[in-house]
C-alpha cells in the first residue's frame, strides 16, 4: 500500500499511513478527524509494536 500522507510504499495497515507521524495529520472532514481520534490508541500501539491495552511502563 502507499502512505496517504507521503506516498511511500509501506506494509498494509488499517490506518493508511507509514508512521504515527503521518497517521496524526489533519483530516479533510470533522467526521474523519473524529474517527482518527477514536482509533488513536490502537494506531499508536500498532506503530510502537505493542498490544493494544498493554500497560505502559510496567513489567509483566
Amino acid at each position: 500500500m502507499t502512505c496517504d500522507a507521503c506516498g511511500r510504499t509501506t506494509a498494509w495497515n488499517p490506518w493508511g499511513a507509514c508512521s504515527i507521524h503521518h497517521y496524526n495529520r489533519p483530516r479533510p472532514t470533522a467526521e474523519e478527524q473524529q474517527d482518527m481520534i477514536n482509533s488513536a490508541p490502537e494506531a499508536l500501539a500498532y506503530y510502537l509494536g505493542i498490544q493494544p491495552g498493554s500497560p505502559a511502563g510496567e513489567d509483566g
